[in-house]
């Protein structure tokens, strides 16, 4: 499985060309920007998810501000996941019509911590309110002449905002700039858009909505939405992915799906899985998913077999160990990008403690090497997990239509 393309960053310098922040643009997998007829509502849900959800190659995406591009239906909608506001600059695109409703929900987005940037901004009276809000205004130098670009500095300055030059492609551009009065940078003089590849992780359609449903059920509990989310091992990771990513600063490490679901929460879990019900993509192959269900089952069933292992945490060790198959990557580099316990994180890497004997002995069990399994009470158990794993994998494929 090759790696495919996520998305593209550029870099946004200070006037000591330090990078303070990157812009994130969308791009398809074969590197491609935004073609005609173009969605961007789409676009900013694929930069979204694939920023926060992916599984990127070398890290490649720091933890510095993202400024990414909002068009009027993702400010009216109010979708938008509860990321950090450092880690988030919100670019309102020239073409939002400016109502009152925009202001409202700019402001909201404003008191809550984000920052906003106005994109290509380009003078009219009807931006004064938003100009109110912003932080950033963004000139795109090549669309003003010399005239109209000292005319629009010169009234900026009197606002709160910082000016941010872009599309800035010469040395002499830049310094012109620096004189001028902007604080902040961007364009092919620095750096060209880069991009960033990785996995993208797929998740079945039917369960996405099978978990949109469960969400807007007032008695849904963390038990009843793993029960859904369990089906999915591709989900599992997105979930985890998602936890570790900005957003989040867990005092704890993670150790089962239940875990994951209370730390992100029932109102922010259904914003993802409304985001990623935007974004399927095709799913690999029926044989693995159905090789990591089976594993992570009989892993959940024979725990009472070992000492002091959950089951829930040992249906979470089974489900992740086939992740190395599934993104053709290390599993150790895997682990590093997940918020689970070192307990997890080393059975499934170095095969150590009870965990990793317990995953073991399933692994040796579904080979087929009975011989290794020194224990008969052990063996006879797992033989009973494996007949209850297959029947319970063969009804869940039935039911979200694998073929």
């Amino acid at each position: 499985m090759a790696f495919s393309v996520l998305l593209a960053r550029q870099p946004i310098l200070d006037k000591e060309l330090n990078t303070i922040a990157y812009e994130l643009l969308y791009r398809d997998a074969k590197g491609i920007g935004p073609q005609l007829p173009f969605d961007g509502t789409q676009a900013t849900a694929e930069v979204l998810l694939n920023a926060y959800s992916s599984i990127f190659q070398n890290n490649r995406v720091q933890a510095i501000p993202a400024f990414i591009n909002f068009n009027a239906e993702w400010i009216y909608n109010g979708n938008l996941p509860a990321l950090r506001p450092e880690a988030l600059v919100l670019e309102v695109l020239e073409d939002v019509a400016i109502t009152d409703e925009i202001i409202h929900k700019l402001r909201t987005l404003s008191d809550n911590g984000y920052r906003i940037a106005l994109d290509d901004f380009i003078y009219d009276e009807s931006w004064e309110p938003a100009l109110k809000l912003a932080k950033i205004v963004k000139i795109d130098i090549q669309l003003l002449s010399p005239t109209q670009l000292i005319q629009h500095v010169t009234a900026l300055k009197k606002k709160k905002v910082t000016l941010l030059a872009e599309k800035v492609e010469t040395y002499e551009e830049f310094q012109y700039c620096k004189e001028l009065g902007f604080k902040l940078f961007q364009g092919y003089f620095f750096c060209r858009p880069q991009l960033i590849e990785g996995r993208k992780l797929s998740c079945d359609d039917l369960i996405t909505l099978q978990l949109i449903a469960e969400l807007e059920n007032a008695e849904a509990t963390p038990k009843s939405i793993e029960a859904i989310i369990c089906k999915d091992p591709e989900f599992v990771l997105k979930l985890l992915k998602i936890i570790n990513s900005a957003r989040f600063s867990l005092s704890r490490k993670i150790n089962n799906i239940s875990e994951a679901i209370i730390a992100l929460g029932i109102d922010e879990l259904k914003k993802w899985a409304l985001l990623i019900n935007t974004t399927q993509h095709p799913h690999v192959s029926n044989a693995l998913i159905q090789e990591i269900l089976t594993r992570a089952r009989m892993c959940e069933l024979a725990a009472a077999n070992y000492d002091c292992v959950n089951s829930s945490t040992a249906f979470l060790i089974g489900m992740l160990s086939g992740m190395d198959a599934m993104l053709n990557l290390e599993l150790k580099d895997i682990m590093e990008q997940l918020p689970v316990s070192k307990e997890v994180s080393n059975a499934l890497v170095k095969g150590s403690g009870t965990l990793g004997q317990l995953l073991s002995d399933v692994k040796n069990y579904m080979a087929g090497e009975w011989a290794v399994l020194n224990d008969s009470h052990i063996t006879d158990s797992l033989g009973h997990a494996q007949e209850e794993s297959l029947r319970w994998v063969q009804d869940t494929l039935q039911e979200i239509n694998y073929r």
